[in-house]
Formats: structure tokens, C-alpha cells, sequence
């Protein structure tokens, strides 16, 4: 038998201690957040039928689908996003939750990307959403969760960036261009801070837009406050409502004291998923060329259309491992290697119950302690401590049985003290 080549597929990752120690900081803070504004956990399955998603990401979003058929001849794919498999749930269980429903959920999705640096094929997504109500203040809502969310990260300089897709279908409306070139439109359009001005005039020019609309459309673009909208794309049923409904927002931030160097109105956002229908958003952060770090919006159509019923519904989804990838790049915070907080040495097996005994008092008040599972030499025992970035270590040995005492090592001075087995706690917790 050949041997084994081991390798991991390209833009699949193994995560250990030190990556998980941030990984599951950036989580519980998610999850924190979310459940002190009434959201519930949700999971489901990784995959899917294939019928359910196609459609509902854009064409773009199809090219990168994992998708197959199963041993039973069914077409499936891995969820590409949490979104869509929700409103699957929700839909399929229209009748037994209670509205409006407010969940969270953090799962892998997967999507065959070109691998880049901030992309991969397998990634968590952390999501938000309000099912069930089309009142403005659910989408201020979830905009107020991920300012608090990424204040409590550490992020200084960020902006959440609001628009509306109701707003970009009134530039249409407005410059008389017809409806079936929104898709067209709204994809160019969302390019313009990456490719800019000129390149976005020559792909809408490609796309069969006319030199005058194209004038037009950039001059609309260039719009940075929402009230010069309405005496132009105001005038349209359709860009009056996205006006209406993006003002309130901005309404409800201020009276809910969001600082308001941390959202604004930027007409150029379009977001790039095509089941959008109303207000969307960006978070971004502004230094050092990250960008996005989180992107939602309202969709209103995505579950009624399930149910024949109307199922209003709006949220947003943060990406763990880009924000975990910044969070280690600029150092933001101090993250020890390791989760264990004490590691203990028997340097005999009888001594080992006064080890398991000193081990119960410290796990049961919370101290994360592990019981070295062999009896070594101390000069190799503390090597691993030492390598493990473990802060405390305890060593008994024939003198501390007899004297009924522990040796504790404090491993980042080299302090050691010779302590009763139930003052040890007090002695690592004042240190």
C-alpha cells in the first residue's frame, strides 16, 4: 500500500488551540449579543436540495456551488449560505413558530472561491435575522447589533454603509430604463469602490446602457445626502419608499444614540445576492484596506414565497474567520496560547488521588486545570508547561505528601510557593 500523501484541500483549514482561543471569543461575544436582544439559536443541515438554493444567490453566486448528485441519485449541494436554508426551516415550519422570529445561528458554508488571502472554501458564517415584521426598526435593529458587536471586538474605525435596493430600482424608474436591466445594473454598480468610476461606465457601456443614462446614473451615484434624492429619484413610486424607509432608519440609529460616525447613507452600495428588496448594508472597516466584514439586508420575498403568504424578513451575516484574520494581524487584544490555566505533576502514582483531589477544587470553581498524565521528570513536565504556555504549575512529590503541602510554580516568573492544597486557589487567583 502507497503511503498517504496528508494534506489539507486548498482553502480548508485545521484550527488549533491558539486559533480556537479566538475563534471562540468571537463567537461567544455573537452569540452574547444576539441573545441580550431576544435571538434564538438555529442549526441546520449542511446540505441541501440543490432545487432550493439555485436561484436565490445570482448566477455569479451558481459558479462557486458545491454541487452533486448523492448515492441515491438526488441532486444536492453544500449550503453556500445560512440564509436560504433558513427560510427552508422557517418555511417548512410556518405553522409552529411563533412571530416574528428572531434567530441566530454560526455554521460552515462553502463555496469554491479562488483562494486569496480572507478567502476560503470552507468558512463559518454568523448570522442575524428578524422573520415576520417589515417595520423599520427590526433592520435598525441588526445594524445596532453589529456596531455593539464590533465595539466589543476591539474595532475603532468602521462604518456601516446603508442603502436600498428600492432606491437603485427608483434610478431606473427615474432615467425611464427598463426593469429588466436592473440585475445588470445593480451588479456594475456594486463594483464602483473596487474597480471605480470609469471602469463602472465602461461595463455599464458593455452591458447596453446608453452614454447619456451612463452619465446620468454616475451623476445620481455621486449623491451623498439622501434628501438631494428626492427631488429625483423621489418622484418615483418605487425611490420614494427606499428614501422613506432608509431615512427612518437613520432616525432610529440617532434616537438609540449609535455614534453617528458609525453608519451613513452611500447610494453606491448594491450588494451582490438578488433575493435583496429593501434597505441593505455594509460593515466596513475603513483603515488598513480590510473592507467588508459583514453584509445584510431586507428579504421580503426569500420565505413567502415557500408559503403563498407574506413572511417579511431582514438580518445580516458577519464572516468568523475574516474578522478572527484582522483580530491577529493587528493584535487587537491579548490571547493566551492555551486554555488551561493549571497543569499538575504526580511524581508517583500514589500520588496521584491528592492530584485528582486538587484538581476537583480548582474545576469546580472554574479554573481550568489538567492532570499531567504521566509521572516525568519535573524537568520535563515544566519544559511542557513551559511550551504550552500553561500560567501555573503544581508539582507533588514524596515531601509535599508528607507535609501535606503543594509546590506552585508561577511559570512567567519562576515565583514558587509552598501552599495547603485548599489555599491554592486563593494563592493563583491573587497572583
Amino acid at each position: 500500500m502507497s503511503k498517504i500523501h496528508l494534506s489539507t484541500l486548498k482553502g480548508f483549514n485545521d484550527y488549533f488551540s491558539e486559533d480556537m482561543i479566538i475563534r471562540e471569543f468571537v463567537v461567544e461575544k455573537f452569540k452574547t449579543i444576539a441573545k441580550k436582544y431576544g435571538f434564538e439559536g438555529l442549526e441546520t443541515p449542511a446540505l441541501e436540495y440543490t432545487e432550493l438554493i439555485l436561484g436565490q444567490s445570482g448566477l455569479e453566486a451558481e459558479k462557486l456551488y458545491y454541487r452533486f448528485q448523492d448515492n441515491g441519485g438526488r441532486d444536492v449541494m453544500l449550503k453556500y449560505e445560512l440564509m436560504t436554508s433558513m427560510c427552508r426551516a422557517v418555511a417548512q415550519n410556518i405553522n409552529s413558530l411563533v412571530f416574528p422570529y428572531k434567530r441566530y445561528q454560526v455554521q460552515p458554508v462553502w463555496r469554491a472561491e479562488n483562494i486569496q488571502k480572507g478567502r476560503l472554501r470552507e468558512f463559518t458564517q454568523m448570522d442575524i435575522d428578524i422573520i415576520g415584521s417589515s417595520s423599520m426598526y427590526t433592520d435598525s435593529e441588526v445594524l445596532m447589533i453589529g456596531v455593539e458587536f464590533l465595539n466589543e471586538l476591539g474595532f475603532k474605525n468602521y462604518k456601516a454603509r446603508i442603502s436600498s435596493r428600492k432606491i437603485l430600482e427608483g434610478v431606473l424608474e427615474f432615467l425611464k430604463i427598463e426593469k429588466e436591466k436592473f440585475t445588470d445594473f445593480y451588479i456594475t454598480v456594486d463594483k464602483i469602490k473596487k474597480i471605480g468610476e470609469e471602469n463602472v461606465k465602461a461595463e455599464l457601456a458593455d452591458r447596453g446602457f446608453s452614454t447619456k443614462d451612463i452619465e446620468q446614473i454616475i451623476s445620481i451615484l455621486n449623491t451623498k445626502d439622501i434628501v438631494e434624492l428626492e427631488s429625483t429619484i423621489g418622484t418615483t413610486e418605487t425611490g420614494k419608499k427606499g428614501i422613506e424607509e432608509v431615512k427612518e432608519i437613520l432616525e432610529i440609529l440617532q434616537a438609540s444614540n449609535i455614534d453617528n460616525n458609525k453608519y451613513c447613507f452611500d447610494i453606491t452600495l448594491a450588494r451582490g445576492l438578488a433575493s435583496y428588496t429593501g434597505p441593505i448594508w455594509e460593515f466596513e472597516v475603513i483603515d488598513g484596506g480590510v473592507g467588508s466584514v459583514s453584509g445584510g439586508g431586507r428579504y421580503d420575498n426569500a420565505i413567502s414565497k415557500f408559503v403563498n403568504r407574506e413572511v417579511p424578513a431582514t438580518g445580516t451575516s458577519f464572516g468568523l474567520e475574516r474578522l478572527v484574520q484582522i483580530i491577529k494581524d493587528r493584535k487587537m487584544g491579548e490571547f493566551s496560547k492555551t486554555n488551561i490555566e493549571v497543569i499538575i505533576l504526580a511524581m508517583d502514582k500514589e500520588y496521584l488521588n491528592i492530584a485528582i483531589d486538587t484538581a476537583s477544587i480548582l474545576r469546580n470553581e472554574k479554573v481550568n486545570t489538567m492532570i499531567f498524565p504521566t509521572t516525568e521528570k519535573i524537568n520535563n513536565f515544566l519544559k511542557y508547561a513551559d511550551k504550552k504556555s500553561i500560567p501555573w504549575a503544581i508539582i507533588i512529590g514524596e515531601t509535599e505528601k508528607n507535609n501535606d503541602v503543594l509546590l506552585l510554580k508561577n511559570m512567567s516568573t519562576s515565583e514558587q510557593f509552598v501552599v495547603k492544597k485548599e489555599d491554592v486557589l486563593k494563592k493563583i487567583i491573587n497572583k
